[in-house]
Order: C-alpha cells, then structure tokens, then sequence
C-alpha cells in the first residue's frame, strides 16, 4: 500500500530488500528510493525525497492547501525540521508520513490523526518500519503476544499500538517515534482526552464553530482530491458529507456516490436510502452488490492488504474486490466517507463494566465461555489481557462519560475503525474529513451530554440541511446476517470449516469447529457464567483470522508451552462435556 517501508541499520540495504518483497503487491505501483550509510527505505505513493545540511527527509502523502504532487511540500517539511525540530508538524494537517534521518537519530512522524498505517520493530539488527505487518515479520521471529491474542477472541480487534506479534507495534494518533542509540521512544504531542465537566457552556456559539469547522474540512479535502467519490450511506455521517459537498456544486448530477452491501433494495436500509438521495440529488450512483460468497478466492489478499489487524478481513474479505472495481471500472480515484469518530451510539452504560463492554474491552471475568477458548484456558493470556484493560481504565479520566469517550478515542478508533480504510488505500485515496483535528478537538471538548449519541453533531445536519429530513435515517446497515449466510453457502462453511479444523495452538479447534456447527444448527447459546457473550458468527471468524496469523509465524514460546499443555489436557470430547 501507499507509504514508506524502511530499514536503519548496519544490513539496510538486503533487509529492505527482504521486506519489499512481502508487500502487498498493486499492478502499476512503483517506488522510488533513498540510501545513505546505515538506512535505507522505498516510498509507494505520492511524496518526495529531499537531503540537506545532513539530513534526509522522506514524505508520503498529501497536505492540506497543496495540490497532489506537490513537489514542494518536501522542500518545505524540510525547512520546517531544520528550523523546529521534533515540532515542525505544527499547524500542518493533511494524511502523510514523514520518516527524518539526521546524524544524531532517526524520526517517524504522521499526520494527527494518523490516516496513514505505519508499523515498526526494532532488533540487534536496528529499527524497521513498513506501512504492512508481512514485511516485518521477515525480520526475525517474533513471539506471539498472548493478551492480544485473547483480545482478538474478544473484541475482534487487537489493543491500540499492539498486533498479535509481541515485537511489532503500530504508531498511533499524536505519536511519533524517536529511534536513537539503539533505544526506541514513543513520543505524544497534544491531548486527547475529553471535557470531564459540565461547566458553562454556550450551544448556539459552539455548533456554530462546529458547523464552520466541519464545512471547512469537507471542502478542503473535496478540492484537492482526485476524481472524488462518495461512500453514501443513510447515516448521519456520510449524509452530511454529501449535502455539504452538494450545497457548493454547480451541478450535483457530476458527483460520484457509491453504495455497496449484500441487500440493495431492503427498506429501510442504508443501501435503499442512499439510493434515494442520490436519486433526488440525479448523481451519478454507483450500487455493488457484496458477493461474500468469494470468501475462500478473496480471504488471502484482504488478509495480507488488512495485514490482519480485525476480524473483517474474513467478514469484509470481498471488498477489497469492491474497491479495485471502483478504480478501474468507474474511474474513483478518492473515496470520502464519514467515520464514527463522535462516539458510540446508543448509550446506556451504567457501570464500568458496561462501558468497556461497550466498547469491547470487557473485564475476562464477564466473557463467557472464554476459559474453553484457548489450550489449558490459557489462563497467562487471559490475565495478561486482563491487565491491559485494567492499566487502560487506570489511565483514563474517572466518570463513565469520560471514560467511555476517551476511550473510544484512544482504542476503537485507531484500533478498529482506521483499518476500514487502511485496506482501501491500496486502490482508493481515503479522504475522512470527520477526523479532522480541528473538529475532533471541538467534539473532545464538549460536555458529555453534548457528545452522547452525536448530538451536537446531529443539530449541526438539522440546522444545515432541514428540507432533506423528509428522507428518513436508515434503520439497518448494509452489513451482512452472517448466521443466515453460513446457513446458505456451503462452499464457505466449507472454507470456514477447513481453517477451524486446523488451528494451531493455543487456540483448541473442537470449541470453534463446536461453535460453527451451533451456528449452522441454529441451536441457542447454553447457560454459561459472564454478561458478555461474543456471537458465534463472530467468534468462528475471529479465531479463522487469528489461525491465518499464527500459520504464518514461527513458532513461538507462547505456541510452545500450549503443545506442551495441550498434551497434558483431556481430550476434546471430556473438555466439551465439561463446559457445556
């Protein structure tokens, strides 16, 4: 995908080499290259190359205010670090990566809200970073990090910064990364945790400021994207994307709109009523219909260009096909959609534990069933988790409003939402003009009751655009009822069935394989301890994709005392009858 894969380090030049050559492979995507004495790295994309005084600056991305291409903005990020330092992304936003190389250290920055996917590692051997997991883990082996094992079971995601591999992190929004005599340092400039007050507070002037950030972010996105299109769906976010971006053309049947999902024509739903906007509005619309029935053709490629990282490069695997078919058959070049970046909806929290479980991080002792899960019951993984959602609770503001948003901001956003659109980078620009860092500060600041359910956000689109009310609110997604679809496609229970049955340990295939065929029955859930239950559907996909990644790594401490376990466990039939 679009970014900068690099190596610092005495062997740079053949480990970079190494490292390309696991990078998801895009038809037509060159690279350009930068070498000096210990470093070495390629850029996919749009960017630029550029050394002075000592010190090699490499960019990958777009700023706002410059055009694609610019060749300029290198030479101006330059001045900037040689004027400022480590604060010369001060006032710059926009989706870029930045890596810096003086004498002294070397650098990588990202933009604030980090829309641009960047891993790293570092080893005896110096320090690597790639904007994909594969080309990482050729570096050398790597442990399997039990807690985010365990959390993927959970909440179909790993820990924000953290992947299954115990030596390779993700940077996150506000980091940037310090590598400097063989030490690594995570560095976090700006705050994001939100109002914990409820203070005085003046609602007409701030859904103004809210407003004319909002419209500014749009429109300056939409003016420098390349053969824009956008993702319409009939909620909140995207709707007020489009009817902004419509307010200010001339002619509203030259715009783009794409919609895609499994049920094109179900009432009520987000499919049907993007339809009927784009109707109203005579763009040009373009419907693909989901054919998750590919699964098994399309599972390899979503999970290496999704690098693993959720659950929906099973669930989602088909939309990789999606994204090319826009590129090339309907000429989309930029993608804007809306993400979820004011909060959960819904809410009605009233403890701790509901709040984490909201945001799938619930205490191990409300999981049911999750002692069955893992070899032995895998009881370190299982505490190692617990720890990590402890230490997060720790270091959160007190009240379940703050902590539920703060985080929302710091986990499920850049652990779950961004990697919906990392994956459609490799064919699409991905504009998200609701991650804004002018407006996510805005929507940090306001109290709580103002940020619950979007609602302030919500007055903004009822203010803006009343006459378009009369289209209702979608009341279902276009997501697909997997249940019903197992139910119906063979070939992927199949698929399905054959990667369960093969899971590597610690994870014990009889449970899931036990799971999938409750599913296919249509049996109810039995009676099992713990408020929090993971689906089936959801579970069997889960442990599929972790099966990809544990297949793929070498062997591992972790992996080792599960055999060792395994071996002094019952047999699958008593632990089954135990548990039941």
């Amino acid at each position: 995908m679009p970014g900068l894969t690099g190596v610092v380090g005495p062997e740079a030049g053949a480990l970079l080499e190494r490292m390309e050559a696991r990078l998801y492979p895009v038809e037509g995507q060159g690279a350009r290259r930068g070498a000096g004495p210990g470093f070495a790295f390629a850029l996919r994309g749009t960017g630029g190359l550029r050394e002075r005084a000592g010190v090699c600056l490499a960019f990958e991305g777009h700023v706002l205010g410059r055009p694609f291409g610019d060749e300029a903005v290198a030479d101006a990020l330059l001045d900037a670090f040689l004027e400022r330092g480590e604060r010369f992304l001060e006032g710059w936003d926009g989706s870029f990566q930045v890596f810096v190389r003086t004498p002294e250290a070397t650098y990588l920055f990202m933009d604030p809200t980090a829309s641009r996917r960047w891993f790293f590692r570092s080893g005896p051997w110096g320090i690597a970073f790639s904007p994909e997991v594969a080309p990482l883990r050729t570096l050398a082996p790597s442990p399997v990090d039990g807690a985010n094992l365990a959390q993927f079971l959970v909440g179909g995601r790993f820990f924000a910064g953290h992947t299954l591999l115990a030596e390779v992190f993700q940077l996150l929004p506000g980091e940037h990364l310090v590598h400097r005599d063989g030490r690594v340092e995570r560095r976090r400039t700006g705050s994001d945790t939100v109002r914990q007050d409820s203070g005085l507070f003046d609602v007409k002037a701030t859904l103004t400021r809210l407003e004319t950030a909002l419209e500014r972010a749009i429109l300056q996105r939409w003016t420098q994207a390349r053969a824009p299109a956008l993702l319409l769906t009939g909620g909140w976010d995207s709707r007020f994307l489009f009817h902004t971006v419509a307010r200010h053309v001339e002619d509203t049947s030259r715009l783009c709109t794409v919609t895609w999902g499994h049920d094109l024509r179900r009432a009520g739903s987000d499919a049907r009523v993007a339809y009927d906007i784009a109707k109203r509005f005579g763009t040009r619309h373009v419907e693909l219909k989901r054919s998750v029935g590919q699964v098994p053709e399309t599972f390899a490629a979503m999970f290496q260009a999704q690098s693993g990282m959720t659950e929906l490069a099973f669930g989602h695997a088909d939309e990789l096909t999606l994204c090319q078919r826009l590129a090339e058959r309907h000429g989309v070049g930029s993608l804007f959609r809306g993400d979820e970046c004011f909060g959960p909806t819904g809410w009605n929290a009233t403890t701790v534990g509901g709040v984490l479980a909201r945001l799938s991080l619930p205490f191990t002792q409300d999981v049911a069933g999750h002692e069955r899960w893992l070899v032995g019951a895998g009881e370190e993984a299982w505490a190692a988790r617990e720890e990590q959602v402890r230490q997060r609770v720790a270091a959160a503001p007190q009240g379940l409003e703050a902590l539920r948003d703060t985080l929302y901001f710091r986990e499920r956003v850049p652990a779950f939402l961004h990697h919906l659109n990392y994956f459609k980078a490799h064919r699409l620009e991905v504009f998200n003009p609701l991650m804004d860092r002018e407006v996510l500060a805005l929507s940090r600041a306001l109290p709580a009751a103002w940020r619950t359910d979007k609602r302030l956000f919500k007055d903004c689109y009822r203010r803006r655009f009343a006459k378009h009310l009369d289209i209702p609110f979608a009341e279902s997604s276009n997501g697909v009822d997997w249940g019903r679809m197992l139910r119906r496609s063979p070939r992927v229970v199949a698929f399905l069935r054959s990667g369960l049955e093969a899971l590597p340990s610690p994870l014990v295939p009889e449970v899931f394989v036990e799971q999938l065929d409750g599913l296919l029955r249509g049996a109810p859930a039995g009676a099992m301890p713990g408020g929090y239950r993971v689906a089936p559907e959801q579970l069997v996909m889960r442990a599929f994709v972790l099966g990809q990644w544990l297949r793929d790594s070498p062997t591992s401490e972790m992996a080792n005392r599960s055999k060792n376990s395994r071996a002094r466990a019952a047999p699958a039939s008593e632990v089954n009858a135990k548990h039941a």
